[in-house]
């Protein structure tokens, strides 16, 4: 049921939600939307690539 955990890719996705709290809690709007902005587009791109290689895998 669960594929493999990409351990990479979660250590990068919880220090990018990491920095966007503490920008958060700290004000500083631009770097919050410069993360946020990051943070959807790694998440976005690694989906993508995961669902493309899981087709490649089964014929």
């Amino acid at each position: 049921m669960f594929e493999k955990v990409n351990i990479p890719d979660c250590i990068v996705i919880i220090g990018l939600v990491t920095a966007l709290i503490l920008a958060i809690f700290y004000t500083l709007n631009e770097l919050v939307m410069s993360i946020a902005s990051c943070l959807l587009g790694y998440i976005g791109g690694t989906v993508k690539s995961a669902v493309y290689q899981k087709g490649e895998e089964k014929p």
